[in-house]
């Protein structure tokens, strides 16, 4: 796997830039946007398989997220901890 890309720009007058971007931290922070593409893209998928109208599949998936409003799950394991709380 590629560890840094290199781009390089040259503008109309003649001057470069020249970037190194690393790919992992890059990728870390880009995550979550890659998951919710790939939960659109299976939604999207299902919905062509089964013949389901997308905008009431959207729509029923809106409502549900209204719905968890006042949620709050708390696990504990020995010393740790989570507690989720959608207000």
């Amino acid at each position: 796997m590629p560890q840094v890309v290199s781009v390089r720009v040259r503008n109309g007058r003649g001057r470069r830039v020249r970037l190194w971007i690393p790919i992992l931290p890059v990728l870390l922070v880009l995550s979550p946007v890659l998951l919710l593409a790939l939960a659109v893209a299976v939604a999207a998928v299902a919905c062509l398989v089964w013949r389901i109208n997308p905008v009431r599949a959207l729509d029923a998936g809106w409502g549900l997220l209204c719905a968890l409003r006042g949620t709050r799950i708390e696990i504990e394991h020995s010393r740790t901890a989570v507690l989720v709380d959608i207000r």
